[in-house]
């Protein structure tokens, strides 16, 4: 038999070759009634173990909880897209330091939050980046829409 050249023929051809159908008595799946009464025969002992393990101290979970909820939580992630050359800097500059990005990111936030003047000055370069980020997408698509309408014809 001659192998396809491509991924699309085999896909197409009709005389691919069947498989056999799946023997699952090979398999060593026990039969639900084993394992219900596996489930109850360990539950005793489970029991038994957990009672015999030294249980933390109340106070010391208190103080640990105390501890933790006192630290800041970690919100959902964010997608962030960087120009390449500001990504690569930021990489960079992050593993000089054994930082990841999204603390970094964090720590440079909290210093703005410091310094009002700051604060001006990144503000007026985004919305600077933010309209050439604009220009750039709709030239994309500009050309995009050009490039279907050359197709056509």
């Amino acid at each position: 038999m001659t192998e396809p050249t491509d991924i699309r023929s085999l896909l197409t051809s009709r005389s691919r070759a069947r498989v056999a159908p799946r023997d699952s008595s090979i398999t060593n799946k026990p039969a639900p009634l084993e394992v219900e009464q596996e489930d109850r025969e360990s539950a005793p002992k489970a029991a038994s173990q957990r009672a015999s393990e030294p249980q933390p101290q109340l106070s010391e979970l208190s103080s640990l909880q105390t501890e933790l909820n006192s630290l800041p939580q970690v919100g959902k992630r964010l997608a962030v897209h960087l120009e390449q050359n500001i990504r690569v800097a930021l990489l960079k500059l992050c593993d000089r330091h054994e930082l990841t990005p999204e603390i970094f990111i964090e720590a440079a936030l909290a210093l703005l939050e410091e310094k009002p003047d700051l604060v001006i000055k990144a503000v007026d370069d985004a919305k600077v980046r933010l309209a050439k980020r604009k220009r750039a997408g709709l030239l994309r698509r500009t050309i995009a829409m050009a490039q279907t309408v050359a197709r056509q014809f």
